[in-house]
């Protein structure tokens, strides 16, 4: 797979991880939805100046975006997941919602 794509993809779980839909992310960066989409998809990759919007909009850090197959163990999953629902302590509908998810899951 290539930058573009592994790049892609990040942005895609980001911004379901954020709850966004790729209308709603290319509204707060200020782009058409046609680029967000060409983004995830790996057509197309984002200026420098959208590239820090989106990283803004999502409140990630860049290297977020650029990290490709960097989890080698479970160990390391675990707590990257763990680190992911920790963003969750106040909002007590989307801790439900992965509580479900990780049940099906099982």
């Amino acid at each position: 797979m290539n930058l573009k794509k592994n790049f892609g993809k990040n942005l895609q779980r980001y911004r379901k991880f954020r709850g966004l839909t790729q209308e709603k992310l290319a509204e707060l960066v200020g782009v058409d939805v046609t680029s967000i989409s060409s983004i995830e998809t790996g057509k197309y990759f984002p200026s420098a100046d959208n590239l820090t919007k989106i990283v803004e909009v999502l409140q990630i850090q860049f290297s977020d975006l650029f990290e490709f197959d960097s989890l080698n163990s479970e160990e390391d999953l675990l707590d990257e997941i763990v680190q992911l629902i920790s963003s969750f302590k106040n909002d007590r509908k989307r801790l439900c919602a992965v509580r479900n998810f990780v049940k099906s899951l099982i």
